[in-house]
């Protein structure tokens, strides 16, 4: 008796087959799947009764009972969940993009493990070309694949958490796409606070990213939370450089909540007295902020506006919201940027789904509140576990097909040699 998994060294996005074999037929078990990570753990597990054949298979078992209800081949990474030893409103970084190792177990009906197996799951492509940049005026981290190209090329930004986030261009860069992952606060020499970061800052990685050998002589962006907002500005700013946008939940004003610099001045935002945090909810400690950020539409005058007719009308625009998202009005934003930029003569791409506020790639464990340490409080993120995962297998796969309809079709990189026993780094071989 043996589990079965088809594809044990995948990428990240890859779905897998997982089988139970040879079990005892019209009986209970239990698989259990363990991510462990440098900040803590997540788990899922499901229970199940073995066909008369003695075998379960996930592609078509529908659990008993457990992290989640249908049929599901990736069930078990869709409905994990954090620990006990997961601080409260941490947030799992994945940068450098190691790979994820899951540890599998299968026990009977008794709690006896029958059997055990690790599936090693990649962010990053193994034959891409990682290079950590901050000689050149800016902070970040280049993905390259394979090749002289000419490449698609897109630069990458997050939102208020600083740092640099690596996972997600990673995984876009595994498709084929030339990378460039920005950080531009709380990291290394840059500035502390947000409002300390000056607009001119992105300039550079732009000029870097379009001016490379392997690139074309225009790029794609893509930012989430606030750094969505900033993706929207630097379209208004590099429009001729800038021919492709995704631009996922993030607030649709600028204000003294959010703001940054230009030319050694604030940039044009609604300003103190405009703005307050009466509409703001909490719910257990957790800041919910969705409906202040709504409320600002109503005050914004041509001055604050974003100046979303700078935008030339060649770029194509995708904007993704999250109808659960507790941190930004994500459905009243996204209908307000279409209706904007469709009055401007835009092409834009819409899509909402089920989820929560910080939408990444496929089976990133979710997170439905993060210590904010730019605000100084737990914010609320939203979202429901299984309907916030199964919106990122949606939202990734548009992601890339709206990035290859706007800059080119990219190639796909060579397979790399994949391993078929997983043997996990020492460390992470006790879950």
């Amino acid at each position: 008796m043996s589990i079965h998994v088809d594809k044990p060294d995948s990428m990240q996005n890859e779905l897998v087959e997982i089988q139970a074999l040879g079990l005892t037929p019209n009986q209970i078990h239990t698989f259990r799947m363990t991510l462990k990570h440098d900040y803590g753990t997540h788990r899922s597990e499901a229970t199940f009764k073995s066909d008369p054949a003695g075998r379960i298979d996930l592609k078509h078992a529908s659990p008993l009972r457990g992290s989640y209800q249908d049929a599901d081949p990736m069930g078990l990474f869709l409905g994990m969940k954090p620990c006990e030893d997961f601080a409260y409103g941490g947030y799992l970084r994945c940068t450098p993009p190691i790979p994820f190792y899951y540890h599998l177990q299968l026990f009977n009906s008794v709690g006896t493990l029958i059997d055990e197996t690790y599936i090693k799951k990649h962010w990053m492509h193994p034959k891409l070309e990682r290079i950590e940049m901050e000689d050149d005026g800016f902070c970040a981290t280049l993905f390259k694949p394979p090749g002289d190209g000419p490449f698609p090329a897109v630069l990458d930004l997050s939102g208020t958490g600083g740092g640099i986030h690596e996972h997600k261009g990673a995984m876009l860069a595994s498709e084929g796409f030339v990378v460039l992952c920005v950080a531009f606060f709380q990291y290394k020499y840059l500035p502390n606070k947000m409002e300390e970061v000056n607009m001119e800052y992105f300039s550079k990685p732009i000029e870097y990213l379009v001016n490379l050998p392997y690139t074309l002589n225009v790029i794609g962006i893509q930012g989430v939370s606030f750094g969505a907002t900033i993706v929207d500005l630097l379209a208004t700013r590099h429009g001729d450089k800038i021919k492709a946008v995704v631009s996922i939940n993030g607030p649709q004003v600028v204000s003294d909540y959010l703001y940054m610099q230009e030319n050694g001045e604030p940039i044009p935002h609604l300003s103190h007295g405009q703005v307050t945090l009466e509409h703001c909810q909490f719910i257990n400690g957790v800041m919910c902020s969705h409906r202040n950020f709504q409320i600002m539409t109503e005050k914004l005058t041509p001055e604050t506006e974003i100046p979303w007719s700078r935008i030339p009308t060649d770029v194509k625009i995708r904007v993704l919201g999250s109808v659960d998202d507790l941190c930004q009005p994500s459905v009243h934003a996204t209908l307000y940027r279409q209706r904007r930029l469709k009055e401007t003569g835009h092409d834009v791409e819409v899509e909402m789904v089920n989820g929560g506020h910080i939408m990444e790639p496929p089976y990133f464990p979710h997170h439905e509140l993060v210590y904010a340490k730019y605000q100084g409080f737990y914010c609320g993120y939203g979202g429901e576990v299984l309907l916030h995962a199964k919106s990122q297998e949606k939202t990734w796969a548009n992601s890339i097909k709206f990035f290859q309809r706007a800059l080119g079709k990219t190639k796909r990189i060579e397979d790399w040699q994949r391993l078929e026993l997983i043997i996990p780094p020492r460390g992470k071989s006790k879950l």
